[in-house]
C-alpha cells in the first residue's frame, strides 16, 4: 500500500529548510500522514458504528413468539367447528391479524383560502 522508504527518508543530514528536497520531503510525509489518519477514521467509524448498533435499543423490533399453545393468536374469535372451507392457510390469517388497520383521522383535514407564501433570493 505504501511504497517502500526511499534512501531520503534516512538521510543524517537533513536538506537545509527552503530546498525543494526538503519541501518533497515534506510533501510526502504529509501525503502518507494524511492517508493513515483516513483510513484510521474510516475504521473507527465502522466500528463504533457496529457497537452503537447492539448497544442502542429499538433498532429492530424483537421477532414475535408464537403463542404456547399452537393456535393463532384470534382463536378465541374463530368458530368452534373448526372447519376451513376458504382453503386460507393459518399463516396468512396469522399476518392479516397482526397487521395494524389503518384508521381515518379524527378530523378530516381543511382547506384554507391564504395565499401561498413564497420567497425567492431576489430583494
Amino acid at each position: 500500500m505504501t511504497p517502500s522508504p526511499s534512501s531520503h527518508d534516512f538521510d543524517r543530514n537533513p536538506p537545509s529548510a527552503g530546498s525543494p528536497l526538503a519541501r518533497d520531503r515534506g510533501l510526502r510525509r504529509t501525503r502518507r500522514l494524511t492517508r493513515w489518519l483516513a483510513v484510521t477514521a474510516v475504521a473507527a467509524t465502522a466500528a463504533l458504528g457496529g457497537l452503537y448498533t447492539h448497544l442502542i435499543p429499538g433498532g429492530a423490533s424483537p421477532p414475535a413468539t408464537p403463542p404456547a399453545s399452537g393456535q393463532s393468536p384470534n382463536a378465541s374469535s374463530a368458530p368452534a367447528g373448526g372447519d376451513d372451507d376458504e382453503g386460507g392457510s393459518d399463516d396468512e390469517e396469522e399476518a392479516a391479524a397482526t397487521k395494524p388497520v389503518p384508521r381515518a383521522p379524527a378530523q378530516p383535514p381543511a382547506s384554507t383560502r391564504q395565499k401561498p407564501h413564497t420567497t425567492t433570493g431576489a430583494s
